[in-house]
């Protein structure tokens, strides 16, 4: 599936040298890791990662026209699908399994529930053909999803390299600082290239607003809880939280996240306590609705431990609800790139406030000594960096000047580790660094060539290419 961008020039420069400095390399290699669970590829394929066009087992050129919606009951995984299937439309539902034979061993091909089953996608087959049938013994197209797909749009990667000086920091120290810019500048365009296209492939699949607010979502996560906040947005879609009132919204969010479960009004005291009562009291009448995703399995899998109190999950997703409330004037910007200044998008972001929220870190903690900024300006940064400018400077190119003036505000270990293994502790060309753009680019060649070699550096083809560069 081609999504129809403008290419961005030093994107592309970028990229040819990427392949220049892997010619003639004979070994293959390190495959990319694929997600831990049936939960996550199902949300990877829903969100578009996996495109919308591929060949079935019969050779048939098979399109999802319509993805549906997320099954919250019992049957299928998805509901309400539309597929096109060597040009006949079929309306009905999509199952997804990591192995082809996990229909029969589920029981869904003697369940009337699967009746309506178009699609049967899957990771994993055995060497012989087995077919998708129905319990009126109807056949079912099926799709074998590629996981090689999923390498620039998903961004899946091996895990880190150890945090040391690599041989690349010589080439690069007797580099002119303008060579080094503009090396990084290029590296940090394709990057955001490639953050694009995943996120325009998001849209392709589920429009336009339901793409910028799965990525709104996935942002307030931080990368600890990125995707289950990802999954949260896609099973509760904007459209449907945004006609109900605040208190039933804010409950099905908290609900779905699973974290009214293990809560009870004894653990809590004064304005927590009121807060709580008012979420179940929304909650308990849709609890049934929902009864599917509350099943261990189908439970987003948060990390609540390692991160600063005011990221914790339950306070991010109070962010949410926050963001939520004033979805026209966040989203407005995003889904008009003519409407968009960057300056009152950061400060309705900044000016979120949310009358629990803002003085709460969790559902059973007593109230902060004063309130605190949901989205604070780091942030912010990573939202700009992650989904505004990947989203709009494709459709307004002259936002990529406005895009290099940002401020370097990020910090994490990856960065540091990348950071460490290209320039060492010695001095960085003059104001490397200094800017977001800096920090993108490092990431992208870290991740391109540090990650990608498995031989300690030693074999490493990029600090002797670097010469390349001009």
């Amino acid at each position: 599936m081609s999504i129809d961008l403008p290419p961005l020039p030093l994107a592309g420069r970028y990229a040819g040298f990427r392949e220049a400095v892997f010619d003639g390399v004979e070994e293959e290699l390190p495959g990319l890791e694929l997600p831990p669970g049936e939960l996550e590829v199902q949300s990877l394929w829903f969100g578009g990662a996996f495109g919308d066009e591929a060949l079935d087992e019969d050779g048939r050129r098979v399109r999802v026209v319509d993805f549906g919606e997320w099954n919250a009951g019992a049957g299928p995984d998805f509901t309400g699908c539309a597929v096109e299937i060597d040009g006949e439309l079929r309306r009905g539902d999509i199952e997804l399994d990591l192995d082809v034979r996990d229909w029969e061993r589920h029981g869904h091909g003697a369940n009337p529930a699967f009746a309506g089953v178009v699609l049967h996608l899957y990771l994993q087959a055995p060497a012989g053909r087995f077919f998708t049938r129905t319990c009126e013994h109807r056949a079912v197209a099926q799709v074998r999803l590629d996981p090689a797909r999923l390498a620039g749009p998903a961004g899946l990667r091996r895990g880190p390299v150890p945090a040391r000086l690599g041989r690349c920091h010589r080439p690069l120290a007797a580099m002119e600082p303008a060579r080094v810019q503009t090396l990084l500048e290029a590296a940090a365009q394709f990057r955001l290239e490639r953050k694009s296209l995943r996120l325009h492939l998001s849209v392709r699949a589920q429009g336009r607003e339901q793409a910028v607010y799965q990525e709104l979502a996935r942002g307030l996560g931080y990368h600890p809880n990125a995707q289950p906040f990802y999954l949260l947005a896609q099973r509760l879609p904007v459209q449907r939280l945004r006609r109900l009132p605040a208190g039933q919204r804010e409950a099905l969010l908290f609900g779905v996240a699973g974290f009214l479960g293990g809560v009870r009004h004894q653990q809590t005291a004064g304005d927590s306590r009121r807060y709580l009562r008012q979420l179940w009291e929304a909650w308990w009448k849709q609890i049934d609705a929902a009864a599917r995703w509350l099943e261990p399995a189908q439970l987003p899998r948060w990390r609540l431990s390692g991160s600063r109190p005011g990221n914790h999950p339950q306070r991010r997703i109070g962010a949410l609800a926050a963001l939520l409330e004033a979805w026209e004037q966040v989203a407005a910007p995003l889904l008009d790139a003519g409407r968009w200044s960057r300056a009152a998008w950061r400060e309705t972001l900044l000016g979120l406030h949310h009358p629990h929220w803002s003085c709460h870190y969790t559902l059973t903690s007593a109230p902060a000594t004063a309130p605190t900024a949901l989205i604070g300006d780091s942030r912010v940064q990573e939202l700009l960096a992650n989904v505004a400018y990947p989203l709009l400077v494709p459709e307004r190119t002259r936002l990529w000047a406005e895009y290099l003036e940002l401020p370097a505000q990020l910090d994490n270990h990856k960065l540091r580790r990348a950071a460490q293994r290209l320039f060492g502790s010695a001095a960085r060309p003059a104001g490397v660094g200094r800017r977001l753009f800096h920090q993108q680019g490092l990431l992208q060649i870290y991740e391109d060539f540090c990650l990608e070699d498995d031989s300690g550096c030693r074999d490493c083809p990029f600090p002797e290419r670097l010469a390349q560069w001009s």
